[in-house]
């Protein structure tokens, strides 16, 4: 009895709960907004993305999330090999603050400082020290 009570209390809290989860390898991006592609719906949630081992889905990493007002909250880009290919803030769908930028082969590429989506400073650190 105490197991189906706890099954129907779980089932009833992930049916509640507004945040949704979407799979950016199942999204499209139109004018800088993500979209399903066959009903162009906007989606909002948190967006994740996997990567394939095989014919195998395998590991699953976080993006980022999506308000009603844009992207918002640290987003990270992936390269087809699971490594990071950028990293930073997005405030209301506008990079803010730092971005990092990576090689496919996992070597800190540039560092790009934004304020309010103008790129304010670059800094590549393929020449120069980044730490």
């Amino acid at each position: 009895m105490i197991n189906r009570i706890t099954l129907l209390l779980f089932i009833s809290l992930s049916f509640s709960s507004n945040q949704r989860i979407f799979f950016i390898n199942h999204l499209v991006e139109k004018n800088g907004v993500l979209v399903r592609p066959m009903t162009n719906e906007v989606v909002i949630g948190d967006i994740y993305r996997y990567f394939k081992k095989g014919n195998k889905k395998s590991k699953k990493v976080f993006v980022g999330s999506i308000t009603t007002e844009g992207k918002n909250g640290n987003w990270i880009r992936w390269w087809n090999n699971g490594r990071k290919k950028s990293e930073g803030l997005y405030l209301n769908s506008v990079k803010d603050g730092l971005w990092t930028e990576w090689t496919q082969l996992g070597d800190k590429y540039s560092e790009l400082l934004y304020k309010n989506g103008s790129l304010i400073q670059l800094k590549n650190c393929l020449l120069e020290n980044c730490d």
